[in-house]
């Protein structure tokens, strides 16, 4: 079978940002070609101008508005008098069987002065004050609902009060954590790729691929009102500082997180954002530990996930591997990037395919959480497999593969405890494609990607049948059953499976 089904044609996208004052001097895009230079796009083909320019200020180390670095005084309406104003739409986070988190971008005024309320969908009880919010960062309003009926969808508003002016600012809804017999659905996302840039209040442009096209995924999955919403990691964007290079600073972090988080719209006012960090986010061991801490800080305040204490299952302090169960489902996201400290850099340095690693301690966790599950259906979410075998020798050291590479250094110890323990999907990104492989009996399922320009063929992934549209993931979750399908960017449904 050719490397395409359906006769859509093979598209060679690379993206060109305008020349930045940084060593770089143009975007720096990878791909899977090994002749690739580095520090100039790796393809030639179509090229989509961007935004020149670095991003301007943002919150370094925690939070000052990103379109002019600290807030000023206050003034008459918010900082330094500008009207104050969120970017997005709040973002829930975490959710329990009792409660859920809130997590609010309010710039130029004061997150202090806001309050938030909750109650059933359905109408049937009043609103319930929430009170005023913790402002992790400057330009940041979060709340904790607590007390809430499991498997219930809740709506919240968020007000703005000064004296005895109430002003709704935003609204939206979330489900709290479903019992053992719910059914639900859920979408995945993955390689997003948004580049970091300032956007200010109101600000709707879209100036790269990128960005249309995570604009334009993002359409199609609101109205499918998940539950919750997995990106697959590589949910930014760094190409202007090299290849997988990190940020300078974590302002830019920042700018990548609300800028992702302004193009998701609509997809966050009914479901709850679950994170998994890919190579792209800045959190890739083989940097510094003050390079992995800036990113990791900027996620944890702006793409908030569970810690420790959210699920009895546990997981990672920095909120980058944790596990949970939905329904009669056992989700556990794993982090395959921060806990291995070689690089991987396709020719630049190319690693090898079986030095990939969980490190000993999420190893450990996972199979202790696989140990103790009950739930019938479990699944893996994963940035790429613990291993790579793929189209060509730097390919397969980059991670890509995906089921091909099952048998590859750590991925063989996974792929065991997932053979012992019951798990019936490997949830993955990286390709940038659709695929599907079975691999003694468990699907490794890429569901696409929702951003990157770069769609690889056969002679990198290795894949023989896969789709290269860009689009997202859409599953169904019931006691009987599990539904996986692959929807494209324009609505077809190009793979459906079922379990």
């Amino acid at each position: 079978m050719s490397g395409v089904q359906g006769g859509r044609t093979l598209l060679r996208l690379s993206v060109t940002f305008a020349a930045l004052s940084l060593t770089c001097g143009v975007a720096c895009f990878g791909s899977g070609s090994q002749d690739a230079p580095r520090g100039a796009p790796s393809d030639g083909g179509m090229q989509v101008e961007a935004d020149g320019g670095a991003p301007s200020g943002g919150a370094k180390s925690g939070g000052a508005p990103g379109t002019g670095g600290s807030a000023g005084e206050a003034g008459a309406d918010g900082s330094g008098g500008q009207p104050a104003a969120t970017i997005g739409r709040p973002l829930t986070f975490a959710p329990t069987r009792d409660g859920f988190g809130i997590n609010f971008i309010w710039v130029n005024g004061d997150p202090g002065e806001l309050i938030a309320e909750v109650r059933p969908r359905d109408g049937t009880e009043e609103w319930t004050d929430l009170g005023p919010p913790t402002v992790p960062a400057s330009d940041l309003a979060e709340w904790r609902a607590k007390g809430l009926t499991a498997g219930t969808r809740y709506e919240y508003r968020i007000i703005r009060e000064r004296g005895e002016e109430r002003e709704v600012v935003a609204s939206g809804s979330a489900v709290t954590q479903r019992p053992s017999g719910d059914s639900f659905t859920f979408g995945l996302l993955s390689d997003t790729h948004i580049p970091p840039r300032a956007i200010s209040p109101g600000d709707d442009s879209q100036v790269n691929y990128q960005e249309v096209t995570l604009a334009a995924v993002a359409s199609n999955l609101a109205p499918e009102n998940h539950d919750f919403v997995v990106n697959l990691g590589d949910m930014l964007d760094f190409h202007l500082f090299g290849f997988n290079s990190p940020p300078p600073s974590g302002s830019y972090t920042r700018e990548g997180y609300v800028n992702y988080r302004r193009l998701l719209g609509d997809v966050l006012s009914a479901s709850a954002h679950f994170p998994v960090v890919g190579n792209w986010e800045g959190e890739n061991g083989d940097y510094t530990e003050e390079e992995i801490a800036r990113s990791r800080e900027q996620r944890i305040l702006y793409a908030p996930g569970p810690d420790p204490e959210t699920y009895p299952e546990g997981g990672s302090p920095h909120q980058d591997y944790y596990a949970f169960e939905w329904g009669d489902a056992l989700f556990i996201t794993l982090n395959v990037m921060t806990y291995t400290p070689t690089p991987h850099l396709l020719s630049y340095e190319k690693g090898e395919p079986d030095d990939w690693t969980l490190g000993e301690k999420q190893l450990a966790w996972f199979e202790e959480t696989l140990k103790n599950a009950r739930a019938k259906w479990r699944f893996v979410l994963i940035h790429h497999a613990v291993g790579g075998k793929a189209g060509n020798d730097y390919d397969s050291a980059y991670g890509r593969g995906g089921g091909q590479a099952a048998r590859v250094g750590e991925q063989a110890i996974v792929h065991d405890l997932m053979l012992e323990h019951g798990v019936q999907i490997f949830f993955y990104g990286h390709d940038h494609v659709f695929t599907d492989m079975v691999v003694d009996g468990i699907h490794y399922t890429l569901p696409g990607s929702a951003g990157a320009p770069w769609k690889f063929d056969a002679q990198y992934t290795g894949y023989q049948t896969y789709w290269i549209d860009s689009g997202h993931g859409r599953v169904e979750v019931t006691p009987d059953k599990v539904r996986v399908e692959f929807v494209a960017i324009d609505g077809k449904i190009l793979l459906r499976y079922e379990i």
